[in-house]
């Protein structure tokens, strides 16, 4: 039986906790290259391969960084559990060695927390840099390319999502997006088909609002 659920008194809940734990060991919570693939570097919010190759830099500055962090969690667990076993090692007192132990024990399953982790960050980390290998084309560009290419991911991104990049940066990127003619007509076609946006509702209703204090003042 697993020590830490010796405190349970029912039976049954030490068997629930028990069937809990073993298929949590087997349970891989890192990213499937399915998941990558589809719904990280997905068609919608990444529509060419440059965007997608961008968007597979950052996970990459992401990984990387957790897994230094991840380094020193593990360096800081073995001299602490040294620490404790040096500390074991000159106890005289048998309560107090227990707690050493104790507190050895939990290191050392936090330690062990921690190489799983690094397990999980390698796990995507293979995955997302298989896919900057693919694209050599991108690795090597002019800042007059790369302004090229990001100009034509973030204008079939707002195609992709128009309702959203409205919504969320407004009229003025709408216009550098797309075009000051082709928003004009998405904007008429959106209104007619989807409605107003919630600004747009407010800024009637402040009209509205204006009109009916000119027509009580007249």
């Amino acid at each position: 039986m697993n020590k830490h659920f010796e405190i349970i008194e029912k039976k049954e809940d030490r068997k629930m906790l028990e069937e809990i734990s073993d298929f949590l060991q087997r349970f891989d919570t890192a990213l499937t290259p399915i998941q990558i693939q589809n719904f990280v570097l997905n068609d919608i919010e990444f529509p060419t391969a440059y965007g997608k190759f961008i968007q597979t830099q950052l996970e990459l500055s992401s990984r990387l960084g957790q897994f230094v962090n991840a380094y020193y969690e593990i360096k800081e667990k073995e001299i602490a559990i040294r620490r404790v076993e040096r500390g074991l090692a000159n106890e005289k007192d048998d309560l107090e060695k227990e707690r050493l132990e104790l507190e050895k024990e939990k290191l050392g399953v936090e330690l062990l927390t921690q190489r799983n982790q690094v397990e999980k960050i390698l796990k995507e980390a293979r995955v997302f840099y298989a896919h900057y290998q693919k694209h050599p084309e991108f690795q090597s560009l002019t800042p007059e390319k790369e302004f090229e290419l990001e100009a034509e991911q973030w204008a079939k991104k707002t195609l992709n999502m128009p309702s959203v990049m409205e919504e969320r940066y407004g009229e003025r990127y709408m216009k550098t997006a797309l075009g000051e003619d082709n928003y004009r007509k998405y904007k008429e076609l959106r209104q007619r088909g989807f409605g107003l946006l919630p600004r747009e509702i407010f800024e009637v209703e402040q009209l509205l609002s204006q009109d009916q204090g000119k027509k009580r003042v007249k």
